[in-house]
């Protein structure tokens, strides 16, 4: 294992660059944070381009840095450095820089097939993105589309959020809703969007598979080249709530196609 001490050292100005998508996006990779996440990146197939071992971390970090050396380059930092490419509040020990998955519109579609894909329409809260990430891999979903203006899901927010699904998701990111429209169409796909005063309720909804569900922005709700594609779906609700948040929604949807499958 080789040490960095200097914080104007390439690899320590690379990494903390990742911090902005600008420098994600062009150098096509992002920050894995913590044992959890390090450990899945290694166990799904994830091959980190190197990793920081903060000095002094836990057992648990110290032994996955031992066995990621077998993969790629492992370097041990001071604190102070470790704190600089860091991004979460409580850092965990160990941080890997790591290749962002690649997916095709070919590869995207033909892994997903017929299965339900979910839409994020320009939503923009990260915990809201990381949540709707995480939860459509644990509901079944094949495959999640980005409208442009949603959240970077390669950003630690998001990344932490999902809690390790950003590494096993197909994704595919797309310019506007009516590209989204045209192309899911294209597929085969139901599509269904969700709205506070929708026609159709969730429960009479055909939400087996072949559906995408649209999620939409927090504010504004779904575009309107979307919006006038879909089936407008409301969740039934008691009480005098007016709205869900956008996380709850997609949640309740995604786990009413569940139902549906089984």
């Amino acid at each position: 294992m080789k040490t960095i001490t200097s914080k104007d050292n390439p690899l320590i100005k690379e990494a903390a660059s990742l911090k902005e998508k600008k420098y994600r996006d062009g150098l096509g990779m992002f920050l894995v944070e913590g044992p959890n996440l390090v450990r899945e990146l290694m166990e799904f197939g994830g091959r980190p381009r190197f990793i920081f071992l903060k000095a002094g971390a836990g057992d648990e970090a110290q032994q996955l840095a031992l066995k990621a050396e077998k993969l790629t380059a492992v370097y041990e930092i001071p604190e102070g450095l470790f704190s600089k490419v860091a991004t979460d509040n409580t850092p965990q020990g160990i941080i890997a820089a790591a290749n962002k998955p690649e997916w095709t519109m070919d590869s995207f579609f033909e892994e997903t097939k017929d299965r339900n894909i979910l839409v994020l329409d320009r939503l923009q809260d990260p915990g809201n993105t990381g949540t709707l990430i995480r939860t459509a891999e644990a509901l079944g979903f094949g495959g999640i589309i980005f409208v442009k203006g949603t959240a970077d899901p390669f950003q630690p927010k998001v990344v932490r959020a999902a809690a390790g699904s950003v590494l096993r998701m197909p994704m595919l990111f797309l310019e506007s809703g009516k590209d989204a429209a045209v192309i899911l169409k294209a597929k085969g796909k139901k599509l269904y969007a969700a709205f506070m005063e929708g026609s159709v309720s969730i429960q009479d909804a055909d939400l087996k598979a072949n559906a995408a569900v649209v999620i939409g922005n927090e504010g504004n709700g779904v575009s309107q080249e979307l919006a006038e594609a879909s089936e407008k779906l409301f969740i039934p609700m008691d009480g005098k709530t007016e709205s869900l948040n956008a996380a709850i929604a997609g949640t309740i949807i995604m786990y009413e196609s569940k139902r549906q499958r089984s």
